[in-house]
This record gives C-alpha cells, sequence and structure tokens, in this order.
C-alpha cells in the first residue's frame, strides 16, 4: 500500500517526461525514469515510474486527464468536492473548490510508505513543485488535505 500525493492542475499542458527530468535536474536531483513503451518527448503519458535510489522502490506518478474515458478523474474531483464539504465562510474552501472544478488533470504519486526515505520525499517534492510553479496545480496529501505552497490551506480529517 502506498501514500498518495496528488497535484490538481488548472492548465489544460501536460508535461513530457523528459521536461520534468530537466526541471529536476536543474534543482539539484537525479531521477531515472521507468517508462515502458512511453515517449519521454510526448505529452501523451498516462504513468510513468522515477527511481531515485538504487534499491528503493520507485515513485508511481499517473496522469488522469478531464477527457480519459474510465472516468477516475470525475470520480477523484468528486470525491474531494465531498471531503471538503459546503465551503460556509471559509475562503479556502472555497478557493480549494474552485480549483477543483477547474482542474484539467491530476498527477497522483504513489510513495511506496515501507521503502522510501527522505530523498525520495524531496524527490517527489520537487517533482510536485514543478506543476504547482508551471502548470496552476494545489498540492493535496493523503490523510493532510490540500496545500498552497508548504501551507496547508484545507485539512481532510
Amino acid at each position: 500500500m502506498g501514500y498518495y500525493v496528488r497535484a490538481f492542475c488548472a492548465s489544460d499542458k501536460v508535461p513530457t517526461p523528459k521536461a520534468l527530468l530537466k526541471y529536476v535536474k536543474s534543482k539539484g536531483i537525479s531521477l531515472g525514469l521507468e517508462a515502458d513503451g512511453v515517449d519521454i518527448d510526448s505529452t501523451k503519458w498516462d504513468q510513468v515510474a522515477w527511481t531515485y535510489k538504487e534499491g528503493k522502490l520507485p515513485i508511481l506518478m499517473e496522469c488522469n486527464r478531464d477527457s480519459s474515458e474510465d472516468g477516475l478523474f470525475r470520480e477523484e474531483i468528486d470525491e474531494f468536492l465531498e471531503f471538503i464539504g459546503k465551503p460556509g465562510f471559509s475562503l479556502a474552501k472555497r478557493r480549494v473548490i474552485g480549483h477543483l472544478k477547474e482542474s484539467k488533470y491530476i498527477i497522483s504519486c504513489q510513495l511506496p510508505t515501507s521503502d522510501i526515505d527522505d530523498d525520495g520525499y524531496d524527490a517527489n517534492g520537487t517533482l510536485l513543485t514543478y506543476f504547482v510553479e508551471n502548470h496552476s496545480a494545489i498540492i493535496q496529501a493523503d490523510g493532510e488535505g490540500f496545500y498552497e505552497g508548504n501551507k496547508l490551506v484545507v485539512a481532510l480529517d
């Protein structure tokens, strides 16, 4: 079982795996990429695995688009809208709800909780920062909530 961290992206542009590799390298992080049958120069990928250290399980990254036929994107959006509930007077909840409704795709990173170390968490954080900086993303972490930058703005119980 893994721990999931997601980037809800309001941009309609999905980066290539190669662009992600270039970004993390510019931040001083060395990652390997396992992308069987995936063109790393294409934006049409669905799943890749990031290796950050020999002997450690990879971080699995999946891209679920609004246009996908399996309906997973819409299910996740609806599920998180339900978790958040009515915003009442909470401006933070209103911002997150608005962002979820405007999202075009979700990046889901599955972290292998039994086999990840600080380097893995740093690598995942850097990958997700790319989406925040370049693809209008907000971050959601299982068991925590939604983040704007490093600040938890909407907790999920």
